[in-house]
C-alpha cells in the first residue's frame, strides 16, 4: 500500500512539474530579464549614439551599452563594442529627471556633460513609465507566477 502511495505522489510530482515547465506559444516567458524586445535600455542606446561623447576607434553603431547600475533616476552604463580584448570605450551617467548626459570616462567627480538627441530621452521616458504602469495588481496570477518562477 505505501508502495502504491508513494509511487502516485511521485507521478502527481512530475505531472505537476511538467505541466509548469512547459508553456503554450501564446504564453511567452517573462522570466527572462531586459530581453530585446521588453527592454528600454535600447533607446538609452541610441541616445549616446547620438550624443558628442568622443568616439575615438570605433563607430557609434558599433558602440554598445552595458548597464551597470539603475537606480530609476539615474542610469551607469559602460560603453564597449565587440571584441577579443575588453572593448570599453568609457563610461556615461544618465540622469532620468534631468535627461542630462554625463561622460564620466576620465572623473567620476567632474563629469563632461554631453548634448544628444532629445527624442530619444523622451522616449526612453515613455517606455519605462509604461513599464512600471503596466502591472496589473488585481489580475489574476499567470501560469509562470502559478509555478513559482519568479517575475522579472
Amino acid at each position: 500500500m505505501k508502495k502504491t502511495f508513494y509511487s502516485v505522489l511521485l507521478l502527481l510530482a512530475f505531472v505537476g512539474n511538467t505541466a509548469c515547465a512547459t508553456q503554450s506559444p501564446e504564453e511567452p516567458s517573462t522570466a527572462r530579464p531586459n530581453q530585446e524586445e521588453g527592454s528600454c535600455y535600447g533607446y538609452l542606446t541610441e541616445l549616446v549614439r547620438s550624443s558628442n561623447f568622443p568616439f575615438k576607434y570605433v563607430s557609434k553603431e558599433k558602440t554598445n551599452l552595458l548597464i551597470d547600475n539603475d537606480t530609476g533616476d539615474s542610469v551607469m552604463a559602460q560603453l564597449f563594442f565587440d571584441t577579443d580584448g575588453t572593448g570599453t570605450i568609457g563610461w556615461v551617467q544618465y540622469d532620468v529627471t534631468r535627461q542630462q548626459l554625463f561622460n564620466v570616462s576620465g572623473d567620476v567627480e567632474e563629469p563632461q556633460e554631453l548634448t544628444f538627441d532629445a527624442s530619444f530621452a523622451a522616449e526612453y521616458e515613455t517606455c519605462i513609465g509604461r513599464r512600471n504602469t503596466d502591472f496589473d495588481f488585481d489580475a489574476e496570477p499567470t501560469r509562470n507566477q502559478q509555478c513559482g518562477l519568479q517575475i522579472l
